[in-house]
């Protein structure tokens, strides 16, 4: 529910810009768990051998596997939000070629390459932390950024700045922003390495 239930915040926030807007909004959706979907296979993957490494004693190891999660990842998806970048409009119109949605789809999906670009930092080291134990940091970022960070300026962007429905697809980058910057710092502060496995 703490995931699911900032997104239908959002929709209601989007609903006034009509229905290519709502479209472009659920067809995102969408791309983001076909995108996300490799990087937490990618994470899980380094969550299970973290636990490995730190109950053998090995928490270097355990960081080193961390690291190479986000950097396979990222190294991928730095490709393919090149393509994204070039070729918005052609992705999109797989899924609908009504010129005002592609516009703003296409618009939302170049939007969001600077999130696709973080998803290793923060799926890839926020499974790998989960994987561990420890859970509690992961809960408490995902909630506080969105509740804190993105549904606030979901609001206050289209509304007050001259960016409208993009202001909540830029709402949602920020947020992400957000989230990779602290998993990186509480990463890389090794706290996570004390847990007992």
């Amino acid at each position: 529910m703490q995931r699911n239930l900032p997104y239908l915040v959002l929709v209601w926030f989007i609903s006034p810009f009509g229905t290519f807007a709502v479209a472009a909004h659920s067809i995102m959706q969408r791309i983001d768990g076909f995108i996300r979907t490799p990087a937490a296979s990618l994470g899980s993957a380094a969550g299970i051998l973290a636990g490995q490494n730190l109950g053998a004693g090995q928490p270097e190891r355990a960081e080193k596997g961390g690291w190479l999660a986000v950097g396979l990842f990222t190294s991928v998806i730095i490709i393919v939000s090149i393509i994204m970048l070039f070729w918005a409009e052609y992705i999109v119109r797989i899924f609908n070629t009504e010129p005002d949605f592609v516009e703003i789809a296409a618009t939302f999906l170049r939007i969001e390459i600077v999130g696709y670009i973080l998803f290793g930092l923060i799926v890839g080291l926020s499974m790998c932390i989960d994987g561990i134990g420890d859970t509690m940091i992961t809960m408490l970022v995902t909630s506080l950024t969105m509740w804190l960070v993105q549904v606030p300026l979901a609001y206050f962007l289209p509304n007050f700045t001259g960016l409208g429905v993009y202001g909540v697809q830029w709402a949602i980058v920020i947020a992400l922003v957000m989230r990779a910057v602290i998993y990186l710092i509480y990463f890389r502060s090794g706290r996570w390495k004390r847990k007992k496995i």
